[in-house]
């Protein structure tokens, strides 16, 4: 992946008259990267477009009220516990792999909608 440093030092041996062949090599790119770039004007952070869509679907959507009416009783649950308890209430609904999936979803809801001295950045 080419980072924006690498074009800017592209742009600028290009600017001194180095071959392009010899200016890509020196800024640690192929020849037609280098052209490319050259060609839109653009860094590589301006051409990136973010990625908003899901690859799957949430396995908590469904108990996501009920996680939430949880953290809400008692805002220092640990993620843990609070997975193996909705393990117990459904059971073979939610794998071990699951539990990072949960803790993220916590860790951004404590930061958005979570008690006031629990916020942290997600």
């Amino acid at each position: 992946m080419v980072k924006d440093s690498q074009v800017l030092l592209l742009r600028s041996l290009v600017k001194k008259d180095e071959p392009i062949m010899t200016a890509a090599a020196k800024a640690g790119m192929s020849e037609p990267t280098a052209r490319k770039y050259l060609r839109l004007g653009k860094l590589p952070s301006e051409t990136k477009k973010p990625h908003t869509w899901r690859t799957r679907k949430d396995p908590f959507a469904d108990v996501w009220e009920e996680v939430k009416a949880f953290l809400k009783v008692n805002p220092g649950l640990e993620v843990k516990a609070l997975f193996e308890e909705l393990q117990r209430r459904y059971p073979g609904k939610f794998q071990p792999g699951q539990l990072r999936t949960l803790q993220r979803r916590v860790k951004h809801w404590r930061a958005t909608e979570g008690p006031p001295g629990d916020r942290r950045s997600p």
